[in-house]
């Protein structure tokens, strides 16, 4: 599944979280991104707008296997926490 960024909707930080705006084949979704994950991504630790933009790909990534899991949360949302990031990573090295 591939997930696109929705044209005039550009990523924003939130109650100290990260948002991103995507669609896939019939649908819109919001990825909301903690904080702790932001921070956690990369070092040093930091849940800025430009470590979210840095690293939306690899968010956008995490969405979409989450989704692919079953595992969006309720009102067409994706929440990607530090654990999804390890699991994902922990995937991808295997």
């Amino acid at each position: 599944m591939t997930l696109s960024m929705r044209d005039g909707f550009p990523p924003f930080l939130s109650d100290e979280n990260g948002h991103i705006s995507v669609c896939d084949e019939s649908q819109n979704w919001l990825v909301i991104v903690t904080h702790e994950a932001l921070e956690d991504v990369a070092e040093p630790a930091d849940a800025s707008l430009s470590r979210l933009l840095e690293y939306q790909s690899l968010f956008l990534e995490v969405a979409a296997f989450k989704l692919e899991h079953g595992r969006a949360g309720e009102d067409d949302t994706i929440w990607i926490q530090t654990d999804d990031l390890r699991e994902w990573q922990s995937l991808q090295t295997s």
